[in-house]
């Protein structure tokens, strides 16, 4: 998962390749660089996402009350639909275990299968193999939520699925699972006949957390394995090729790996250790703020209390990623300290992020101070 058209993307390979020759430039002044660039962008992001976010929720609002697929009209047949929720569910569990032929089992012969992460092509049992080939390879995983009918038609019985997925062995690093993505199918007659697939990657902060992450660090390190990944220098979407395949699982592997050091065993470096001091000055300035903001808010009104501490982290993300990263601990803390800051102050506000996450965050070297209390 890569994020398909991402135009932040782009940005990132075009800043670390000269565009005279496509040679590496100095990628660690480079990233650095970038770094600052992707902050900036990421507020605009947001609200432009936002407001896209809302398009698109009316639209769907809009679509499923007139009937998706031309469903819920008086005159339509009915055609079982509880055995059509069930063949969607059957369907949804050999693909999330990567069973190809249990999966094509399911599709009748005419069957159309398109979707955000799925391979591109004419043939809908091709189509599925080389991308439950390539969804190993990357480890992606997804938990099916509810399936419900959305109403019938002469086309058949249409059945959306939300569900939640990791992918890139987001899982590995403590981030996600992503959310709101949806299957949505087609059943006639015990056989699916239209498969569509919707995964929200630039809306639920995967390509933000992990996918600009990952990307950049392969563009640094494995600039030559970009088009055998990649359909484009721009790493705009994945190939789904065994020689692709081979590629993701083994970077994807190297890269937790990278990630996941500990920054504390590089205190012992001036560079490394001022850097966690600048940190931690930040996020104690940032934890009096909260607090100040919090006392303001009557303690039963929980939700300003979390919108409060939000709010002031969100605000601080621009200075801590401001601050010079040093090379020893990049990665630990780009791929892996940020994005779980992130994750931990993006909980829905009814709901308390888990004290492990926490405790992660409050390992990191100069983050301590940035889980604020209530």
């Amino acid at each position: 998962m890569t994020g398909r058209d991402d135009d932040l993307g782009r940005t990132l390979r075009s800043v670390l390749l000269e565009e005279t020759n496509a040679m590496p430039v100095d990628t660690h002044d480079a990233a650095a660089g970038l770094r600052r660039q992707i902050a900036h962008t990421r507020k605009r992001r947001r609200v432009t996402l936002a407001v896209a976010a809302s398009v698109v929720a009316a639209a769907v609002a809009v679509t499923v009350a007139g009937g998706w697929l031309g469903v819920n009209r008086a005159s339509d047949p009915a055609q079982n639909p509880d055995q059509s929720v069930a063949v969607a569910r059957e369907f949804l569990a050999a693909v999330g275990s990567y069973k190809a032929d249990a999966a094509i089992s399911y599709l009748a012969n005419d069957a159309i299968v398109q979707g955000d992460e799925i391979a591109a092509g004419s043939n809908a049992s091709d189509e599925l193999r080389l991308t439950l080939a390539y969804y190993r390879a990357a480890h992606y995983k997804q938990t099916i939520n509810d399936c419900v009918q959305a109403g019938t038609s002469a086309a058949g019985v249409g059945i959306s699925c939300a569900f939640d997925v990791q992918a890139v062995r987001s899982d590995e690093i403590g981030l996600g699972p992503y959310t709101d993505n949806f299957w949505r199918l087609t059943v006639r007659d015990g056989k699916i006949v239209s498969v569509q697939q919707s995964i929200a990657i630039q809306t639920n902060r995967f390509a933000e957390q992990l996918g600009a992450p990952f990307n950049t660090w392969v563009s640094i390190y494995h600039p030559d394995d970009i088009l055998t990944m990649y359909v484009d220098e721009a790493q705009s979407w994945q190939r789904f090729t065994e020689g692709s395949n081979r590629l993701w699982e083994q970077r994807s592997a190297e890269y937790v790996a990278v990630v996941k050091q500990d920054p504390a065993a590089y205190l012992n470096k001036p560079e490394v250790a001022a850097y966690a001091a600048k940190l931690d000055s930040i996020c104690a300035a940032a934890q009096v703020r909260a607090k100040d903001e919090i006392k303001a808010v009557p303690q039963q009104n929980r939700p300003a209390i979390i919108e409060a501490r939000e709010r002031v982290i969100r605000e601080t993300m621009p200075a801590l990623l401001a601050a010079p990263l040093p090379r020893a601990v990049y990665w630990p803390y780009e791929g892996r300290a940020f994005p779980l800051l992130d994750k931990f102050y993006a909980y829905p506000h009814n709901a308390q992020p888990p004290e492990s996450l926490a405790r992660q965050i409050q390992q990191i070297p100069g983050l301590d101070k940035c889980i604020f209390p209530v």
